[in-house]
Parts: structure tokens; C-alpha cells; sequence
């Protein structure tokens, strides 16, 4: 009888609690939906620009549909061979700049992670510090400079190689893996090269995954140091400060040279051409990312708060 009343007196507290909880659901959903049009919609005006006729876009409403499907923007940035040039480095430094920031990123946090590494407390804080403070611009300049890295297509893949906080995340995700495992092929006669490449690798797909997506966005999103340490002729510009040049000129209302160069194809303008251009900088990396997705929440959880 008294768990009966206890019962009863819990129920409208729990009916209350109920209602709060499906109230902040509701508010919560229309929020993230809202927020996500907010998102989808300018991104979708730009897709459907892209393909449309020069004469059909309008910059006073959102262009929902073209009027009449179009390729010529898609086709002139394919006929420029200074685009397809720079799509061809923006993808050659995306691939070699994440597989050596891989290598060497994995390499310096299983070497933090060993035991018999002395010093390695003291490494990790010297490691540490150029994470915190830089030696500037003109020093980094005349640095790479020095090292003849200056309109080379290297300056892209070099200074990236490393960076402290990635290795920290994998280090921390190391330090979660079963030592016994690494005792048991130690056993078996392995070396600790053996070791890394057959055991390790393979048991931290989930942190390389995660530090790969970082490192593919942030090769393939970059263009300030093309900007800084290469020249035109050198012949190393990446599609996004292409892309970039393209909206400085826009800004400028210098657009004449892109429509001389259009000939007297009346279908694309410089709006047309630079909505297909960010089409083709974005497409890649929303095609790469679904394939990472499931790796990307356990990495980074398990890299973060191990060790």
C-alpha cells in the first residue's frame, strides 16, 4: 500500500519531467533543421548557378531551380588549362601531404609511447611549445627560403609533415591498445618496426582516420602559402587560391579578361564560372567524407581521453 502511494505521489512529477523532455526534443529538432537550411540553402543557390545560363540567374532571390539546364561553366573550367593544372596540384599535395603527415606523425607517437625512449617526458614538452607560440611569418619565410623550399612544389608537403597536437591524439589512442599484444609478438620474435606496422596500425584505424580527414581538409582547403611562397611561374598555384584570385578579380569588377577568354559564348559570366569552380573545390572532400564518418567520433573520443 505504501509503494502503491509512493507510486502515485512520483507520477505527476515524472508526467511533468515528460513533458519538459518531449518540449526540449521539439525545440531541439526545429532548431537543427532550421539551422541546417540556413546552411543548405546558400550552398544549393550556388549549385543551381553553376548550372545555369548566365542570363537566367537572378542576385535578388535564391535560385531554387535553373531555367535551362547548362555544362558551359563546367566545360570552360575544364577547357582553362590553368584550372585543370591547379586542380592537379591541389590533389597531388592533398595525397602525399596526408600519407607523409601520416607516416611521420604515427612514427613520432609510438616513439613517445615507448618506455626504453629516454627523455621522452622532456621531448614531449619541448614538442609542446611551437604549439603555443610561433616565430612569425618573416622568420617562417626566411626560413623555408634557406631551404630552398621557396616556389618548390616540397614548401606544400615539408612544413605540414608534423604537428604536436595530431600526435598527441594518437599517442593517447597508442596507450589504449592491449600491451599483451605487443608482448605476445614480441615473443614471437617481432621487431618493434614489425610491431608498429602489423599490430599498431592496424588496431588504430579509427584515430588515423580522424587525423587523415583533418589533414586531407586542411591540404585541400589551403591557399595562403601558396600565396606566400611561390610565384605564378613557378606554376604551382592550387585550385583554392585560384578560386580566391577568381573572387579578388570578381571584387574588383576586373572581369573583362574571363569574358574575353568566354569568346562569345553568351551562356556563362564570371557568377557562372566561379559557382562551378566552388563546386568543384567542395565536391571532393563531401565525396571522401562518408567513408571516414564512422571512424571519426570513436577516434577522436579515444584519442583525446587515453593515456
Amino acid at each position: 500500500m505504501a509503494k502503491k502511494n509512493k507510486e502515485e505521489q512520483y507520477k505527476p512529477q515524472k508526467m511533468q519531467q515528460s513533458v519538459y523532455s518531449k518540449a526540449f526534443d521539439i525545440f531541439n529538432i526545429t532548431f537543427m533543421v532550421l539551422f541546417c537550411i540556413t546552411i543548405l540553402i546558400p550552398f544549393w543557390d550556388m549549385i543551381v548557378r553553376s548550372f545555369s545560363r548566365a542570363q537566367d540567374i537572378s542576385f535578388m532571390h535564391v535560385n531554387f531551380f535553373p531555367k535551362v539546364w547548362s555544362i558551359e561553366a563546367y566545360a570552360y573550367c575544364f577547357r582553362d588549362s590553368e584550372i585543370v593544372h591547379a586542380l592537379f596540384i591541389s590533389v597531388a599535395r592533398t595525397i602525399l601531404g596526408t600519407a607523409f603527415h601520416i607516416i611521420v606523425t604515427c612514427l613520432a607517437a609510438y616513439t613517445l609511447t615507448r618506455d626504453q625512449m629516454p627523455f621522452r617526458r622532456i621531448i614531449t614538452g619541448i614538442l609542446l611549445i611551437p604549439m603555443f607560440f610561433s616565430g612569425g611569418l618573416i622568420p617562417t619565410y626566411i626560413n623555408m627560403r634557406n631551404l630552398h623550399l621557396t616556389n618548390n612544389f616540397l614548401v606544400y608537403i615539408l612544413p605540414t609533415g608534423f604537428s604536436i597536437y595530431n600526435c598527441i591524439i594518437i599517442r593517447n589512442y597508442f596507450f589504449s591498445i592491449d600491451k599483451g599484444m605487443e608482448e605476445a609478438a614480441s615473443i614471437d620474435g617481432a621487431s618493434p618496426l614489425q610491431v608498429f606496422v602489423r599490430i599498431i596500425m592496424p588496431l588504430s584505424k579509427p584515430v588515423l582516420a580522424t587525423v587523415s580527414l583533418w589533414q586531407i581538409v586542411g591540404q585541400w582547403n589551403s591557399w595562403f602559402d601558396n600565396m606566400i611562397y611561390t610565384r605564378s611561374e613557378a606554376k604551382l598555384t592550387t585550385l583554392q587560391y585560384l578560386l580566391r584570385r577568381m573572387l579578388d578579380t570578381m571584387q574588383k569588377k576586373d572581369a573583362q579578361n574571363l569574358i574575353d577568354v568566354a569568346g562569345s559564348n553568351m551562356d556563362i559570366n564570371p557568377e557562372t564560372v566561379k559557382a562551378a569552380t566552388t563546386v568543384i573545390v567542395v565536391l571532393p572532400i563531401i565525396m571522401v567524407y562518408p567513408f571516414l564518418q564512422k571512424y571519426f567520433v570513436k577516434g577522436i573520443m579515444v584519442g583525446a581521453v587515453k593515456g
